[in-house]
């Protein structure tokens, strides 16, 4: 009996057999990815702290931490501009009923309450605020006519008289690190000499430093400048008033007990 050659009708069945097979285990793999993603998705929206946090750490194992963040699906936004929330059917505080918003103000300790003496001129006036982070002591300083002329860097009289006062200050502890970090609000600079916010933030923060070490005597190794623009707000700019907030140079002494 003549034996059957392979090939043929049999073997077009066995060919098309094996490629369904495989078609059908990818259509499986995604058809379980979609269910894993559900899965996450539902769990997520039930707020519930402890399961977000297991899948944070589930996700940690699988994938490890993301290069460049420190955080896999990160709370909270770092701009604390961004995380003010307008309640409806109350007055927008800051917009053409409201008043302007205030910074939240944190409990002080005996350093900060000394400093609170010191400025307490400028505190009643609104030109100072001054406010407790996880990094450090914070002290706000309103640019706009106290430290500098609408967008100008260069310091005013007044503005290096309050500097004279916070000098004395940041000397009481020589280990203390310095932050000065210059902000503006969200309008364009109107001046031919700075292309942009960053310039002027970035210089009005050097001008600071610039004066508490060369005029202060205050040791230069302890401090570092940076500017910001308008990209990190105090409060929302939704409002002149509120504007006038963030045109600010923060004076940071890092790490506070």
């Amino acid at each position: 009996m003549p034996k059957r050659r392979k090939g043929g009708h049999e073997a077009g069945l066995e060919l098309e057999s094996g490629g369904m097979m495989r078609w059908l285990l990818t259509y499986a793999d995604l058809i379980t990815l979609l269910l894993a993603t559900f899965v996450i998705l539902f769990a997520t929206a039930t707020q519930s702290k402890a399961i977000v946090e297991e899948i944070k750490a589930q996700i940690r194992a699988v994938f490890g931490p993301i290069q460049g963040n420190t955080a896999i699906l990160p709370s909270q936004s770092s701009n604390a501009g961004e995380n003010y929330k307008i309640i409806p059917g109350e007055p927008r505080e800051g917009g053409p009923v409201g008043g302007p918003i205030k910074p939240k103000l944190n409990p002080l300790g005996d350093m900060e309450k000394g400093i609170v003496h010191a400025l307490q001129p400028q505190l009643g006036a609104n030109k100072v605020f001054i406010r407790k982070e996880a990094r450090g002591l914070v002290i706000s300083l309103l640019t706009d006519k106290v430290l500098f002329d609408i967008g100008d860097y260069h310091l005013k009289p007044e503005g290096k008289e309050l500097l004279d006062k916070i000098a004395p200050i940041l000397k009481k502890d020589a280990s203390k690190k310095i932050a000065v970090e210059g902000y503006t609000d969200d309008l364009s600079v109107h001046t031919g000499r700075l292309p942009s916010n960053w310039e002027l933030s970035a210089l009005r923060a050097t001008a600071v430093v610039r004066y508490l070490v060369s005029e202060k005597g205050l040791d230069p190794s302890r401090f570092s400048a940076a500017g910001y623009g308008e990209y990190q707000p105090l409060v929302p700019n939704i409002s002149e008033a509120n504007r006038r907030l963030n045109r600010r140079v923060d004076i940071v002494i890092m790490n506070l007990d």
